[in-house]
């Protein structure tokens, strides 16, 4: 006969043991959850994910941050740029507020991409602003003088980033203004999309003055900036909302690379050909045209 006693007990015993796996499990060494400063500084690992054609460049700056912080960085570039946004279903839902999937896993501590702050992204992350820009359209030099505002863009066939601020400022244009004969967009990196505007298979592109700046200083011979569009924007990092205590500490840190000479001043000077203390004086005049 079988004891009942001891069936029950084993029972209990079973329950508590898998009750116990679970937990174990669930915080385990490399379990990846939601993490606050307190956490970042604990597992001296600051997860930094980076995105866009310019990822060298906020990689030497979250580099910075983390040494800074005195912590580890841990630097995982991303597939594509909407990845930042997507929830745990693999879709940017632009309507909808939730924390991104990335972040909400704890897999991303911060995106120190540069990124536009607007009213979607608002809906789902917070911002440290580092400076402020406006956007600008890109052309050959030699098609320079037919493009001085916004409908000689009319008919003409675009190269842009999927999924970026540029992306919906065309689609605004071709809803709107110039919906009687929109813009023509094909989609590419940023690399490829100012390769294209130089071998004139593209008519123009957009980017904001900072990249521009790099662009057409370094890295493709025949281009040049047209004109500047749309309102002036600031860009910074992105964060949880929750993360209060680790935007300040980022924002401290900004003030502190305002200073003529900073890190910030050597790592843009040396990735985008221009200190950012330069560059926001340069900005201040762009912003007021």
């Amino acid at each position: 006969m079988i004891d009942t006693r001891l069936r029950h007990t084993g029972c209990r015993m079973t329950q508590f043991i898998c009750l116990g796996m679970l937990f174990i499990g669930l915080f385990a060494p490399g379990q990846a959850w939601p993490r606050s400063l307190e956490e970042i500084r604990k597992t001296n690992e600051l997860r930094i994910c980076v995105a866009g054609s310019s990822y060298e460049l906020y990689t030497a700056m979250a580099l910075a941050f983390a040494e800074h912080l005195g912590v580890s960085p841990r630097v995982k570039r991303l597939d594509s740029w909407d990845q930042q946004f997507q929830n745990d279903k693999g879709v940017t839902d632009k309507e909808a507020a939730y924390t991104p999937a990335l972040m909400n896993s704890g897999v991303c501590d911060c995106y120190p991409n540069d990124m536009v702050k607007n009213d979607w992204r608002l809906k789902k992350l917070d911002f440290v602003i580092l400076f402020r820009t406006r956007m600008v359209v890109v052309v050959h030099k030699d098609n320079q003088p037919a493009y001085t505002g916004v409908a000689d863009l009319a008919g003409k066939n675009a190269a842009i980033q999927e999924g970026t601020s540029y992306h919906s400022w065309l689609e605004t244009q071709n809803a709107g203004p110039l919906a009687s004969s929109p813009i023509q967009i094909q989609f590419m990196t940023t690399d490829e999309s100012m390769q294209a505007v130089d071998a004139k298979s593209a008519d123009f592109t957009i980017i904001g003055a900072d990249g521009a700046l790099n662009w057409t200083r370094n890295k493709v011979k025949n281009v040049v900036v047209a004109f500047p569009i749309g309102d002036p924007t600031e860009l910074g990092w992105a964060f949880r909302k929750k993360d209060r205590d680790l935007q300040e500490a980022v924002r401290r840190f900004f003030v502190s690379q305002a200073a003529v000479g900073s890190r910030f001043d050597d790592i843009w000077k040396a990735k985008v050909g221009i200190p950012l203390s330069e560059f926001n004086v340069f900005i201040t005049g762009l912003l007021q045209k």
